[in-house]
């Protein structure tokens, strides 16, 4: 919570009979805010934010031509602003309700800062309450929310790979290590770079055209296609094969709407198909089951998740990535 540092005195000049009677007022002070999530649709997310107002006086307060502004920033983008004007507020503690609208089209420049300063946003929750004759207040609170999408991907243990095939002897391929680092970011697409140790545990050459690639958030696929260059892995050999996945950042909209319905929940999965060219004009797609990576991301965006203490000052989304292949 944040508390002004001061009270300021008003002066209210009352007639009385017989005379001019003088009662000091001492100004309502704001103590602090707490916002949560309340609604979301395909274009909009709702915020609702509880100003903490601490009335001094013995009498509640009428504040007809009061106005307060709200302002959510994450990385600096205004995300969204609310406004209410007109409000009574009673002696002792009160609270005062107001909405904020979070424009869904903010969301993929938001990611690309996130991603961009090393996954790490900034939140900043603002609010300013003007009140005839006391004057204006601001009061905000700051909040980091870090990721490691990226961390979650790095695995060390090999992992077979199966084919399946008759007259191929299983497995065809072993996964010792995937590392995953992103991208240079643009406004259009966040590329997550893929780095396989490949070793072809076979007697004979396995060449790998290309690598496929889906990743889905919360079943939304955000990046689909193929990429990377050719390479033939010896007999008892290993060769680094490189894939980069384009997250579509304008797919990440419709991924916010499912994370904050699911509340504050995303289940991310990054599939991996390697395709084989092997002998007798063979081709065949092989599921690098092992190699790809599924974690679950909780966020608690503005500490007051499930109760939890509105004075956290920073919240954190883990990742991590799975000991082996999945089950079928």
């Amino acid at each position: 919570m944040n508390r002004t540092r001061a009270a300021v005195l008003a002066l209210v000049v009352l007639a009385a009979v017989g005379g001019v009677a003088v009662l000091a007022v001492e100004r309502p002070t704001v103590e602090g805010t707490e916002s949560r999530f309340s609604g979301v649709n395909d274009s909009t997310t709702l915020v609702t934010t509880e100003l903490a107002v601490a009335n001094p006086n013995p009498v509640g307060v009428s504040l007809g031509n009061a106005t307060v502004d709200h302002s959510v920033r994450m990385n600096g983008i205004v995300m969204g602003n609310g406004s209410r004007e007109g409000f009574r507020i009673a002696a002792g503690e009160t609270s005062v309700n107001f909405t904020t609208a979070i424009d869904n089209r903010k969301v993929p420049a938001w990611w690309a800062s996130h991603v961009a300063r090393g996954e790490r946003t900034r939140l900043t929750t603002g609010a300013s309450v003007d009140v005839p004759v006391f004057g204006t207040e601001r009061v905000s609170e700051n909040r980091t929310v870090t990721t490691d999408i990226t961390g979650a991907l790095n695995a060390s243990e090999p992992r077979p790979i199966n084919a399946s095939l008759p007259l191929i002897d299983d497995p065809v391929l072993v996964v010792d290590r995937t590392t995953a680092t992103w991208g240079t970011v643009t406004p259009e697409t966040t590329p997550l770079d893929i780095a396989l140790g490949v070793e072809n545990p076979s007697e004979i050459p396995i060449p790998v055209s290309r690598i496929d690639y889906t990743v889905t958030m919360n079943d939304i696929a955000v990046a689909n296609g193929t990429t990377g260059r050719g390479t033939v892995i010896p007999p008892g050999g290993e060769r680094t094969v490189r894939t980069s996945a384009a997250i579509r950042n304008r797919k990440l909209d419709d991924w916010w709407v499912s994370h904050v319905e699911r509340d504050q929940h995303t289940d991310l999965r990054v599939s991996l198909v390697a395709v084989l060219d092997l002998p007798g004009d063979t081709t065949v797609r092989v599921p690098l089951d092992g190699a790809g990576y599924s974690t679950s991301i909780d966020t608690d965006v503005f500490g007051t998740k499930n109760g939890s203490a509105a004075g956290t000052d920073s919240t954190r989304l883990t990742g991590r990535a799975p000991p082996g292949p999945e089950p079928s």
